[in-house]
């Protein structure tokens, strides 16, 4: 390009770029490829630059012919010309396609960045030793944990202990993303629950996914979602179905339920015991009668926290009727069973009911019996500890 613009000579290439013959382009002012608005501070940076040296060099938007804008990077040189000022030799690298593609890439890491840092779910990345290298804020919120205290740390550390719903621990390779990395597969919808810190017990479901790089697992991710509020409701309405509105012990259909499970138990396992307590409260109507429902009420939940504790951890105590009570006993035989009787008899006399400044003074019936491998039914068990 000489000082006044004018293009001297150009290769192929660069007319294929700017969509030009070269017929069109020899002679023309180089500032035919800018807009309009651009074309006299170009020209003057152009001259300047043969004036004076230095540099020229640069990424600058461009037209087509066609109007089409393309991203171009340029060098340039100063070369010797027909005069004093010289010539200016200009590389041109149309970059459009990578610059659309770098931007693709930035927007998309930009979005993930913004899902990552902002979705309501924890996600945790884990390297193929089963370290955490990186959560997102929400993952910390749920954890109840810092950035440092998780980051570098296996999902077996001492920070938490994850149970099932049923209470017992989770064993190292049942977490998810042990069982992802050990199969190659996803594991899906699995319930943890353990202590968050200052918020106390929580529950998630979690997932973990194998992320590969070349055919080979490179990482694992872990997203998962707090689930408490909806634990605690089921909790609570699982416990509504199964428990006694008054006395908190578990409801008749339970009882029966429990019943019926130790009996077929038994028919499976002849060697085994269990024994059942029938207790009723003697003459609960005079009480109803002398002091009000709201007395008796008291009275059957005084006596109710007496069988449960006097029963152990494996032993169920339930309400079956107005004043009448089952327990449970598995593992017991009819000896152990009908000394635990004579205690809550005795235990139920001597502890009357406080209800308004009074003292209720109530009885106790007690019948035993253990579940035999000849009974045809749990009827038969209950009919028998009734009589």
């Amino acid at each position: 390009i000489d000082f006044d613009g004018r293009y001297r000579t150009v290769n192929p290439a660069y007319c294929e770029i700017y969509g030009y013959a070269e017929r069109d382009m020899l002679g023309s002012s180089f500032t035919m490829v800018f807009a309009p608005t651009q074309r006299a501070a170009i020209l003057a940076r152009h001259q300047e630059f043969l004036l004076h040296g230095g540099t020229l060099n640069d990424e600058l938007r461009v037209l087509r012919r066609d109007d089409t804008a393309l991203q171009v990077v340029i060098e340039s040189l100063k070369i010797p010309g027909d005069d004093a000022r010289g010539l200016r030799l200009v590389y041109v690298l149309d970059v459009t396609e990578r610059r659309r593609m770098e931007d693709s890439l930035r927007t998309a890491a930009d979005t993930y960045r913004t899902l990552f840092e902002t979705v309501p779910q924890g996600i945790i990345y884990f390297d193929l030793d089963g370290q955490i290298t990186t959560a997102n804020p929400a993952a910390l919120r749920i954890l109840g944990l810092d950035f440092d205290q998780l980051v570098g740390k296996g999902s077996q550390a001492a920070l938490w202990q994850f149970i099932h719903p049923d209470g017992t621990p989770f064993r190292p390779e049942e977490l998810p993303n042990a069982i992802a990395h050990r199969t190659g597969e996803p594991a899906c919808g699995i319930v943890m629950g353990f202590e968050a810190g200052k918020r106390g017990s929580a529950w998630i479901e979690a997932s973990a996914v194998p992320l590969f790089k070349a055919g080979k697992l490179d990482q694992v991710y872990s997203c998962f979602e707090d689930i408490t509020e909806r634990m605690k409701l089921s909790r609570a309405l699982e416990q509504k179905a199964t428990t006694d509105f008054l006395t908190g012990t578990a409801n008749r259909a339970t009882m029966i339920g429990r019943l019926t499970a130790e009996w077929q138990r038994l028919r499976r396992h002849p060697e085994t015991r269990c024994a059942v307590l029938l207790l009723d409260l003697d003459f609960f109507k005079q009480v109803n009668d002398t002091w009000g429902h709201a007395a008796g009420d008291a009275v059957l939940k005084h006596v109710s926290a007496q069988f449960i504790a006097a029963s152990r951890t494996g032993d169920l105590v339930g309400r079956i009727g107005g004043e009448e009570f089952l327990l449970v006993l598995p593992d017991t035989g009819l000896e152990s069973a009908l000394r635990l009787a004579e205690r809550l008899c005795e235990c139920v006399a001597k502890r009357p009911t406080t209800f308004e400044g009074h003292a209720i003074a109530v009885t106790l019936s007690a019948g035993a019996s253990v579940i035999r491998s000849d009974d045809a039914n749990i009827d038969a068990v209950l009919g028998r500890a009734d009589q």
